[in-house]
């Protein structure tokens, strides 16, 4: 599970901070992001990605493993508070999301990123919801809409009981294009797909 600590003032701040400051999985808030906004950023330490300074943070000290990757900001259209968790097993993201606050009427748009297969078909991406942390044993999951594998627009409804997101897809890779769990990235209100663990 991603575990917080405090908020940091800007993206220059978050690359600065030293290898004993970067724990796996520990999220900081970035108080003014590449667009002048409040971001979340995760700690990756398997992480490889090339920085770009908004979406991907290498740190300063340039370690060869180890990045600072956006989990939910101001991008994509209507922002909400929350944050990426269940990140095992997701080199970037992670497979549930957690909100902070209710939602009457969430809108979202589910894309796919550019390094996941998705098996094609009408009914290719599951959003579910919550009523506890997603887990292996599919306890408390909830239907809430079904996507081709080109991705779309979903609604769902976040309530005290129902906190978590999480979104499940055709893996190719299994047989009978079985559904696995989905790592993936949020920004606004776009949930990014960017693959299987």
């Amino acid at each position: 599970m991603v575990q917080t600590k405090y908020a940091i003032a800007s993206i220059a701040a978050l690359k600065a901070l030293n290898s004993s400051q970067r724990t796996d999985g520990y999220a900081r808030l970035v108080k003014l992001d590449a667009d002048g906004k409040p971001s979340w950023y995760t700690f990756i330490a398997s992480s490889t990605a090339t920085g770009d300074d908004d979406t991907i943070i290498k740190p300063s000290d340039n370690p060869s493993s180890g990045r600072w990757i956006k989990s939910s900001g101001a991008g994509g259209g209507e922002s909400f508070g929350g944050i990426i968790t269940c990140t095992s097993g997701c080199a970037v993201g992670g497979k549930a999301f957690t909100f902070y606050a209710p939602h009457t009427s969430l809108s979202l748009e589910i894309e796919v990123g550019f390094d996941i297969t998705i098996a094609s078909g009408t009914d290719s991406i599951q959003l579910h919801r919550w009523n506890q942390l997603p887990n292996t044993g599919l306890t408390g999951r909830q239907f809430v809409a079904e996507l081709p594998h080109t991705g779309g627009s979903a609604n769902a409804i976040i309530d005290s009981t129902h906190r978590w997101i999480s979104i499940f897809a055709r893996n190719p890779s299994l047989d009978f294009d079985a559904f696995d769990g989905v790592c993936f990235t949020v920004s606004g209100n776009t949930i990014t797909l960017i693959g299987f663990s």
